[in-house]
């Protein structure tokens, strides 16, 4: 008997078969223990084969690659690297990534920058290492690629809108829906002809233009809508037509897109437009953020490019998105980078965003000076502030305080503009403490050349603030003269550098930072409540005095706006160091103070006592009616020889020396019966003053 095995049996093949699968069944059955296999074992193996075959060659090439890329030296953002990078170690090469893809992956992206120079033109700037560093971290705590896209959607969102509002003109104006020269379209104005349906609509109102709209009724309805009937019965048809329209769009709710403050697409505001500034024409086009700024400053960010719209019906354009910013001058945007860096290491990461997320750009002048001002949208605090920098200047009202017009009396008020000359310029200190979003500095720097401005801020939000405004509007040969400290004035004596105070930032009120706001206006969603570290006076002047100042230069101008600090920096001064200050600019605030947070009387006595023996606080503030008697420092001008007004020279003899009661007159009448209401001389302690709450819960 013979045993059949797949050992002793060979597959026979038809003779003059030469296929490719014939010759390959060929050569595995001449293969050892291959012909054994089936059919289908044969094909699996085939299968495992091309798949080892597949890794082997993926393999080498990507060797090939490394070693292409490790034998010449590559480019990063502009900027070569060595063929061996030390900072890569053997692990990581190990990785199989090339030397490029490693470096990004470890930061070492590297930045290069355009550079306008002096004659405007356009050159290549590699950052250095610590820049590199800075506008890294930019990209990504601000996630610039996302705001990229979403700055593009809104941009072609914006374009969409304008191209709606082109088809509406045209829909109205006949050319649009209305089919042109035929009756096909049958749109709103059939066959386009607008001037045949305007003729109907003047015969069917022809009673109501001939009476000046006397009309009742229904005629009179339409005769009343926008001054149809005002007129005499003659007006050009396309303005009947047009008013005609415009009432259509009210009965409908539709936008009125001749509206220039309108601003807005209707149901397109929430998207377009939500979160920026109203759209108007002098200003026509996407808001940008100093979000956008810093990104852009770490050349992470393309603003979008559009041609004016051609044949508009209206004559409006839509403009592409700028910043007035230089962030081409490399000096500006090294500056923004180490803005960054000293924001980061000194605000908390969700306030720094947030208020970076809450500012534009606004267009402002200050006393002729052009500038663009980075603020909230809608914040009073700072528009008050605009209106009493620019008091008096060409025509303007005067203020003495935000919204607090002057009048014959504040006549002869010390004045920012028309400060004494030997208070400021070269060797002269200007103190602005609560210096909010730097408008005041600015002013002073602008006006008054070389004098040394320390910018004392205690809210975290507006230090920044007013540091972007700084660096995008003054040069940098005012800059060198500004010192900005974020820090609060403390409560306790000279010695002590280590206290805090819980305060509200309000984006509506910028310039109202403070522990006593009443609880029920705080805003979830913009205001911020603020942790400040205080500090002595003495400490943030050793702090921010530059080396070139002469030693021991004392205060020319201490410019009190801090919202009841001076109940905190006054009283503890040693008397030579109060006295050495030439001038004090400024409020009390005793008066605004809810009774739950007022300091003590004593506190307060301390304070207003000092405060009042200066002019603007004697004419201005109640509290000084407390001293009727108080002797009050003469009203230096600019005519007089202010060198040498010293105590005792000829000219400060000459100046006749007033009271409290004189300088204020009527500002004193009531003032008992004030005093009773404020509980001038009843608060026995600083228990509600230092609680640590950054609002006043039970505000009267």
């Amino acid at each position: 008997m013979v045993v059949i095995n797949r050992s002793n049996t060979r597959r026979v093949h038809r003779p003059g078969d030469t296929s490719l699968l014939t010759k390959l069944n060929i050569l595995l059955d001449n293969l050892p223990y291959v012909s054994q296999l089936s059919p289908i074992d044969r094909l699996l193996l085939l299968c495992g084969a091309a798949l080892l075959l597949v890794v082997l060659f993926s393999y080498f090439l990507l060797i090939s690659n490394i070693i292409s890329a490790d034998a010449t030296s590559g480019i990063i953002g502009g900027s070569s690297y060595a063929v061996n990078d030390p900072r890569l170690s053997s692990e990581l090469r190990k990785t199989g990534l090339s030397q490029e893809a490693l470096l990004r992956r470890g930061g070492g992206k590297r930045i290069t920058v355009n550079d306008s120079n002096q004659n405007h033109l356009q050159q290549q700037h590699s950052l250095d290492s610590e820049e590199n560093a800075l506008a890294l971290d930019i990209i990504n705590s601000l996630n610039c690629d996302a705001l990229q896209d979403e700055l593009e959607r809104d941009w072609k969102t914006l374009l969409d809108g304008e191209r709606l509002k082109e088809l509406e003109r045209e829909k109205w104006s006949g050319g649009g829906f209305g089919g042109g020269n035929t009756n096909e379209g049958g749109g709103l104005f059939e066959g386009g002809h607008a001037d045949d349906y305007a003729a109907e609509l003047a015969k069917e109102m022809n009673a109501v233009g001939n009476t000046g709209g006397s009309g009742g009724g229904e005629q009179d309805r339409w005769a009343n809508a926008n001054n149809i009937g005002g007129g005499d019965g003659n007006e050009p048809l396309d303005d009947f037509v047009n008013r005609r329209r415009r009432l259509f769009e009210e009965e409908q709710g539709m936008p009125d897109f001749d509206d220039p403050d309108a601003g807005n697409m209707g149901h397109l505001d929430d998207v377009a437009f939500s979160g920026r500034s109203t759209i108007n024409e002098d200003d026509y086009g996407l808001k940008l953020n100093a979000k956008h700024l810093f990104c852009l400053a770490a050349n992470a960010l393309t603003l979008p490019k559009y041609n004016p719209l051609s044949d508009s019906g209206s004559g409006k354009t839509i403009k592409d998105p700028t910043i007035h910013c230089d962030i081409n001058s490399f000096e500006t945007r090294e500056s923004l980078l180490y803005l960054w860096a000293s924001a980061s290491s000194q605000m908390p990461h969700d306030v720094l965003l947030k208020t970076l997320h809450l500012v534009n750009e606004h267009k402002e002048s200050l006393r002729g000076n052009e500038v663009h001002l980075w603020y909230p949208p809608h914040d009073a605090g700072t528009e008050g502030m605009l209106r009493v920098i620019n008091s008096a200047f060409e025509g303007q009202a005067t203020y003495n305080f935000d919204n607090e017009p002057a009048d014959s009396a504040h006549d002869d008020m010390y004045r920012l503009w028309d400060l004494p000359k030997k208070f400021v310029g070269a060797n002269k200190l200007f103190v602005d403490v609560g210096s909010a979003l730097g408008l005041t500095t600015m002013l002073i720097s602008y006006l008054y050349p070389e004098t040394t401005i320390v910018s004392i801020e205690p809210a975290s939000p507006s230090w920044l603030i007013q540091n972007i405004n700084y660096r995008c509007n003054l040069p940098y040969e005012k800059q060198q003269y500004i010192h900005p400290i974020l820090a609060g004035v403390g409560t306790k004596h000279h010695a002590d550098n280590d206290y805090m105070m819980k305060m509200v930032w309000r984006s509506s009120m910028t310039t109202a930072t403070r522990s006593w706001n009443p609880e029920k206006e705080f805003d979830f969603a913009f205001d911020m409540e603020l942790v400040v570290h205080l500090r002595p006076l003495r400490s943030i002047l050793a702090e921010a005095t530059p080396e070139d100042l002469p030693l021991g230069t004392p205060i020319s101008i201490l410019n009190l706006d801090c919202e009841g600090c001076e109940y905190n920096l006054i009283p503890p001064m040693p008397e030579s160091s109060f006295n050495s200050i030439g001038l004090i600019l400024g409020r009390t605030n005793w008066g605004f103070i809810p009774l739950i947070k007022k300091p003590s009387s004593e506190r307060a006595k301390s304070t207003h006592e000092r405060l009042c023996t200066h002019y603007n606080f004697a004419k201005r503030c109640k509290e000084c009616c407390d001293f009727p008697l108080l002797e009050v420092k003469p009203r230096l001008t600019n005519s007089m020889n202010g060198n040498n007004l010293s105590e005792g020279s000829a000219d400060s003899a000459s100046v006749p020396k007033k009271t409290v009661a004189e300088v204020a007159g009527t500002l004193c009448n009531g003032f008992d019966e004030w005093a009773s209401d404020n509980k001038l001389h009843d608060i026995p302690d600083d228990f509600g003053w230092n609680e640590m709450s950054a609002s006043a819960a039970f505000a009267e």
